[in-house]
């Protein structure tokens, strides 16, 4: 009986130490991929990462955060992921990816008063241009040489800030936003008019995780990824 007990004891510590710990799912508002509605997260990122995680036999929370918190909170824990975030060569190395769960187009917009020709990265990258901190897009526009970003919190400030004074530190001339939403996130934030000046490369979204996740939780998303 004492036998069985130390057995019985050994296999409930052991079967606690296999279970893989509830990842922490990470996101920002950014419809239609995710968003916060009442207390659950939707969007067709948010969904394609819950059938994923249920695909991989696990337990994960979604939490909304401003995107540069999401971002910093990511590399920094373990058994932590990101979603739905573009797979941008500087980021390559900094998680480990799974996916896609989704793609999105990018463009980049003004004001109907800016009347400068821009054709092409080359011609916008030393303009004034609004992004998010830590966002993908500000990864790419720099790969491509852009030398002028000017980076906010939320995307939800950028419109604003193309109607500031060209004084202003703050002001921009140009702002690079998912294209799908651009218009709808400009009119709610009191920009009314935009004009799209430049359509960016379609890119595919991903869960992307912490490296340092355990490894089981890991091999697991890996599997579950490639049904």
């Amino acid at each position: 009986m004492k036998r069985n007990a130390i057995v019985l004891a050994a296999c409930t510590a052991f079967c606690f130490a296999a279970q893989a710990k509830p990842l922490e799912l990470l996101t920002e508002n950014n419809p239609p991929y995710n968003y916060a509605e009442g207390t659950a997260v939707k969007g067709t990122g948010a969904d394609a990462v819950n059938a994923l995680i249920q695909k991989a036999g696990l337990e994960g929370k979604m939490t909304v955060l401003k995107w540069e918190e999401a971002y910093a909170r990511t590399q920094r824990n373990a058994n932590t992921c990101i979603f739905s975030t573009a797979r941008v060569p500087s980021r390559e190395r900094l998680f480990k990816w799974y996916g896609p769960i989704a793609t999105n187009e990018w463009a980049i917009y003004a004001l109907p008063t800016f009347s400068k020709p821009v054709t092409s990265i080359k011609e916008a990258r030393f303009h004034k241009i609004g992004a998010v901190k830590h966002d993908a897009k500000v990864d790419y526009l720099r790969s491509e040489g852009a030398s002028s970003i000017r980076e906010a919190e939320k995307d939800t400030d950028n419109p604003a800030r193309l109607a500031k004074p060209k004084t202003d530190p703050d002001y921009i001339e140009l702002w690079v936003t998912t294209r799908a939403t651009a218009k709808d996130v400009a009119a709610k934030n009191g920009v009314k008019e935009i004009k799209e000046v430049l359509v960016l490369p379609i890119q595919n979204l991903y869960l992307a995780c912490n490296p340092r996740t355990e490894k089981a939780t890991l091999e697991k998303l890996e599997a579950a990824s490639k049904k």
